[in-house]
């Protein structure tokens, strides 16, 4: 059995989020394998609920993953018909994910389904705590995310190959 009640004072920071993320992970592949998706699926969703059509090679930059693990998922969820992959017709090398009636029409059991699993994640934690935590990932968030640009300013190399579709089976 896990200690979950170790001492996170004995952690490193990067542990312990390490740690918190595959736990929130797990939460969410939980909460959405009922609705029929798994967890990077329903990332690429949310991504492409806020701007449908975008070009693969975008939505894997702002998903912080890399082409190939982007392209295999992807072309599972056409198999599976949650999205629909097409050229664009003014760029040929660009590939456009759009949404399918049967991803849109999930739209909101999805939204509900985040917006549960962020209860459950604040609910230990009083309104100010919120606050902090909140300003302090944004802050560790914009620093990587800066560090990974300067590195990489493809942004090829932001996550190893596989790690989405490890979280994707």
């Amino acid at each position: 059995m896990i200690d979950s009640q170790a001492n996170p004072q004995k952690q490193t920071l990067g542990h312990l989020l390490a740690k918190v993320s595959r736990l929130v992970g797990s939460r969410m592949r939980m909460r959405l394998e009922p609705i029929g998706l798994h967890h990077a699926q329903g990332m690429i969703l949310f991504q492409l609920w806020r701007e449908d059509g975008m070009a693969q090679h975008a939505l894997a930059q702002a998903l912080h993953i890399t082409p190939p693990t982007a392209t295999n998922t992807l072309q599972r969820m056409e198999r599976d018909g949650w999205i629909q992959r097409r050229r664009d017709e003014s760029d040929q090398r660009v590939v456009r994910v759009y949404l399918t009636e049967r991803a849109r029409a999930l739209r909101e059991e999805a939204r509900s389904t985040f917006r549960d699993l962020d209860r459950e994640l604040t609910a230990v934690l009083s309104v100010k705590e919120r606050q902090i935590l909140m300003a302090s990932l944004a802050k560790v968030h914009h620093h990587l995310s800066q560090a990974m640009e300067a590195v990489d300013p493809a942004g090829l190399r932001q996550a190893s190959p596989g790690d989405e579709e490890k979280e994707d089976r």
